[in-house]
């Protein structure tokens, strides 16, 4: 029997096609094992929802698509990851922006206090270390770039604030360590903001979109996984959302 050869989306050029006989009329039909219910079939007979191409099946010059190593079933599952991510992306670029202008009246407070105060100049700057002089210049810096930006550092909720984390051994000879709190809270807020940083280089690379959707799913999972340390953050706009969580 020659070689089938059938434009792209049709039984003959799918890759569980099994070419046995020709009928009288001439149409190649074979049998079918991505379907079992359905075995025998005609070659010219459209694709169904399991149709995986084989490309040397395909008429040349036949038009094929960028995802045609995806079946139609494959394809429809990518697109509703992708509308799933996307949603969820632009719902945390809306929360992103509803904090930037948040108004912490806390924060005001405490500003508005720490203004008031006198200031005394000294006037002898040789007791200042370098490390210390560059540690000052760098909090200056780093707060007005920061109030410049409309940003201000992610709350914590007050009950943990000088709190600390223990961890015991199984053990009881050996020692426990602990950990504070504020510590803690710094480092899951700095994780936060790679993920997102992460998120945002992806979406911008020349990926392909199959590729961005399956990184997009291992960090929707990484953001579950922080759902564990959410009660430590005041606000609830700040905290990590994961795939169970969008309702």
């Amino acid at each position: 029997m020659t070689d089938v050869l059938e434009p792209y989306n049709r039984c003959g050029s799918c890759r569980y096609f099994t070419p046995t006989h020709t009928d009288r009329n001439g149409r190649t039909q074979g049998d079918c094992s991505g379907r079992p219910n359905r075995p025998t079939v005609q070659s010219h007979e459209f694709g169904c929802p399991e149709y995986h191409v084989r490309r040397d099946r395909v008429v040349p010059g036949s038009p094929i698509p960028d995802d045609a190593d995806l079946s139609p079933r494959q394809r429809e599952a990518a697109r509703r990851i992708e509308a799933t991510r996307a949603a969820q992306v632009s719902s945390r670029h809306q929360t992103e922006r509803l904090r930037m202008v948040r108004v912490d009246e806390d924060d005001e407070a405490k500003k508005a206090a720490f203004d008031s105060q006198p200031v005394e100049v000294a006037q002898d700057l040789g007791t200042l270390t370098r490390r210390e002089l560059r540690a000052a210049l760098t909090d200056v810096l780093d707060d007005a770039l920061d109030r410049a930006m409309g940003q201000s550092p992610t709350p914590m909720h007050p009950r943990y604030k000088g709190g600390k984390l223990v961890v015991v051994p199984g053990n009881p000879d050996l020692q426990s360590k602990e950990l504070e709190v504020d510590v803690l809270f710094r480092k899951v807020v700095s994780i936060r903001d790679k993920l997102r940083l992460l998120e945002q280089k992806v979406n911008a690379s020349s990926l392909g979109e199959l590729e961005k959707v399956q990184i997009q799913q291992y960090i929707t999972g990484c953001y579950g996984s922080l759902t564990s340390f959410n009660y430590l953050f005041r606000d609830k706009d700040d905290q990590f959302v994961g795939e169970s969580s969008k309702g």
